[in-house]
């Protein structure tokens, strides 16, 4: 299975945030959509998502497909944590056939228990992007995108996360914004310019 974003351009009130990307996305295969902040990269990939739409180009599917949708683990820039809630509740959340005791299996590889049962509101942004994170791969997906998911971390914790992710990728491509290169040497590097 490939998709091709195909002389993909896109415009935000008349500025210019993409210009003429291509790009193929393969099974198996991990990008890193490099560049600055507001670079286009998180654009890029909702387009890649079917989120947005881009002014010019196209993505297309090419391969056989059992859905006329595809899913996407999805962690954004923005989060999507309910923040009255607990880690434990968003992350069983994800899915309906999610457990409470998995959810708890998972956020312990991150979070210690006391903090995995307060309201997301309380945790910092490293611990409520490791609770996205562990929410993501609890969405049965095609693919898996990560807007910015190392933000904050230390060398230590964003190579665990990572070994984490890649343990449990499978041979579902991987697609990865991030403003640097550190520690991405696995990814085809896209780079992204402000225009």
């Amino acid at each position: 299975m490939t998709i091709i974003l195909e002389n993909i351009s896109k415009s935000y009130d008349g500025k210019k945030v993409i210009d003429n990307l291509n790009v193929e996305i393969e099974d198996g295969k991990s990008y890193a959509f490099v560049g600055p902040k507001d670079s286009g990269k998180t654009t890029a990939l909702k387009i890649f998502m079917g989120l947005e739409k881009p002014d010019q180009g196209k993505v297309s599917r090419m391969g056989d497909y059992k859905y006329p949708t595809l899913q996407s683990a999805y962690v954004s820039q923005a989060g999507q944590l309910n923040p009255k809630k607990n880690a434990i509740w968003n992350v069983k959340k994800a899915h309906r056939w999610a457990s409470k005791g998995r959810a708890i299996e998972e956020l312990n590889r991150f979070l210690p228990e006391d903090r995995q049962e307060i309201p997301v509101s309380e945790l910092n942004e490293v611990e409520k992007r490791l609770v996205e994170i562990v929410r993501a791969f609890f969405v049965p997906a095609d693919f898996i995108v990560l807007d910015e998911p190392f933000e904050g971390m230390d060398d230590n914790l964003r190579l665990k996360v990572l070994q984490h992710i890649m343990n449990i990728k499978g041979t579902r491509p991987l697609l990865i914004a991030s403003r640097s290169e550190d520690g991405l040497d696995f990814a085809r590097k896209i780079r992204m310019f402000q225009n």
